[in-house]
């Protein structure tokens, strides 16, 4: 425990703090229960607003107050290592946000970034792959926080408008939305994820990421027509491991 806790934030859509969990435990090197690492997953979902009606300007309340929040909790049962379990709450006016209150707070907590990460990741991972596919919420859509990874030496690629409001129904639509059917995924939502990595295929896409973490309950392959599809989570779960214990790490065999 000397490392301190790895801490997840999670209730932003709560399934998938769970995943960002098990991907922890899942690429963890464990023979046993004690192998594993110590993490905290604080998922309190009535603490955050939705983070893109906030980026679209639906709502007021800015959900860095509440990340904050737990955040604070967090440090105070010695969590040392944090990720947020949602990509569109890495836009710069809820991210920065937090950052620059942790540093007011004089906080020792050790903050990752997710898209920071997927970058690492493919850059690390499929050096020969320049083009890379986005599909994720419309916050992050609009913001287009993903183009982050220019400063790789990579070209971001999106869907249009009219399949990015396709892409939000298949998040957030009451009926088959993925947060709106806990563990269970309609075929609607799928079929409209796969048209989606089909469009940015076309486009030339040579790989694919699931920029928000609810996609990656919805579509769990690694290849979509022959391309690796980059899990935002698995990504953002392996960077809290080497972060925290790099020993423990499994070989990335994507």
């Amino acid at each position: 425990m000397k490392k301190g806790l790895i801490g997840i934030v999670g209730g932003m859509g709560p399934y998938a703090g769970i995943a960002l969990s098990g991907n922890i435990m899942n690429h963890t090197i464990a023979g046993k229960d004690q192998d594993h690492l110590p993490q905290i997953l604080y998922s309190a979902p009535g603490y955050i607003p939705d983070r893109t009606e906030y980026i679209t300007g639906k709502i007021k309340t800015n959900p860095a107050d509440g990340i904050i929040r737990i955040l604070t909790d967090m440090e105070s049962i010695g969590v040392t290592i944090v990720a947020l379990a949602c990509n569109s709450a890495h836009a710069p006016q809820i991210f920065d946000v937090i950052v620059s209150e942790l540093e007011k707070r004089k906080s020792d907590i050790r903050l990752l970034h997710i898209i920071e990460e997927v970058g690492n990741f493919i850059t690390f991972n499929y050096p020969d792959r320049k083009k890379v596919g986005i599909l994720g919420t419309t916050g992050t859509y609009l913001t287009r926080q993903y183009d982050m990874l220019n400063k790789f030496g990579l070209e971001t690629v999106n869907v249009s408008e009219e399949e990015q409001e396709d892409m939000h129904q298949a998040i957030y639509n009451p009926y088959y939305g993925v947060k709106s059917n806990a563990g269970i995924i309609p075929e609607r939502a799928v079929e409209i994820l796969k048209s989606a990595a089909t469009s940015l295929v076309k486009s030339g896409a040579e790989l694919i990421v699931l920029g928000c973490t609810d996609l990656s309950l919805i579509y769990t392959h690694r290849y979509f027509q022959g391309l690796p599809v980059i899990d935002s989570s698995v990504v953002l779960a392996r960077a809290l491991i080497n972060a925290h214990s790099p020993g423990k790490l499994k070989p990335w065999s994507g």
